[in-house]
């Protein structure tokens, strides 16, 4: 009997071990596998990430660590991201332009008094009366044809303004439009082919038929008296051959006053030219 129960004592001794011994194995390979046992022998107290298995895009199989757990779980759902306070449009500006506009002064307006054809004294309405420009600094003469008029400037002031008479209006005698200043002063003298004078003379430039001249209006001596020769066309009407008239008293004022070498514009004139025909000698 002791016998029987001395091997059924060793027998189940055996089995303990045998078991132990798988036990054992078992847990061994677990902890290789797993890394565990690995760990723990290298001195890591960490445990292992277990690997898990994600699907490449080949036929073989990437191995990736798995995320670290987090304290914290995150909605998957999408957090919107801040918005930046709402600002109100800037309120429309209108912009004004000023556009700058210069108001010209003024120009200086005269009323003419000249004679009439019969010896009165004939006077500009207003409504017609001359509109000046100044002219530059300095002395200046203009021969306005059509008012018949010579206006006489200093340092863009008006000074003067003279009557006068221009080319009739022929082809042969009127006054052509020029510019360009006053020529030598030639005194007294005769003109030619004729018996008419004049006491002053200044010299212009070449015209048609002879020269163009400032001149008083010329007159035929007789005796003491002197017979002048269209003096009532004065500021009236052009009635010389060519030359500018003025009236004696006017020239002398323009001698004293000198305007050789000054700057003189003559207008055109701006009525009928008729055909070359009988006209005055000067």
């Amino acid at each position: 009997m002791r016998d029987g129960s001395a091997m059924k004592v060793e027998w189940k001794r055996r089995v303990i071990v045998a078991s132990l011994a798988l036990v054992t194995f078992g847990v061994w390979g677990f902890g290789i596998q797993s890394g565990i046992l690995w760990n723990l022998l290298a001195g890591n107290r960490t445990i292992a990430q277990p690997m898990i298995t994600v699907e490449a895009t080949s036929s073989k199989e990437v191995q990736v660590p798995a995320p670290e757990p987090s304290a914290t779980r995150i909605s998957s759902a999408r957090v919107p991201s801040p918005t930046a306070p709402a600002t109100r449009p800037p309120a429309a500006t209108t912009t004004q332009h000023v556009v700058a506009t210069h108001t010209p002064t003024p120009s200086p307006q005269l009323t003419l008094t000249l004679p009439k054809r019969d010896g009165a004294l004939s006077t500009l309405s207003p409504n017609i009366a001359l509109t000046l420009t100044p002219p530059p600094e300095g002395r200046y003469l203009v021969v306005d044809q059509d008012r018949q008029a010579m206006l006489v400037y200093e340092d863009s002031h008006l000074i003067r303004v003279i009557p006068v008479s221009t080319g009739a209006p022929y082809e042969d005698s009127f006054t052509p439009a020029w510019r360009g200043v006053v020529g030598p002063f030639w005194g007294k003298a005769r003109f030619r082919n004729s018996d008419l004078w004049a006491d002053y003379i200044w010299y212009l430039f070449p015209g048609a038929t002879g020269s163009i001249l400032i001149h008083s209006v010329p007159y035929v001596p007789n005796g003491d008296e002197k017979i002048y020769d269209r003096l009532d066309a004065l500021g009236v009407e052009p009635a010389s051959k060519g030359c500018v008239r003025i009236a004696p008293k006017d020239a002398e004022w323009l001698a004293a006053w000198n305007p050789v070498g000054v700057p003189i514009e003559i207008t055109p004139y701006h009525g009928v030219i008729k055909p070359a025909g009988t006209a005055p000698q000067n």
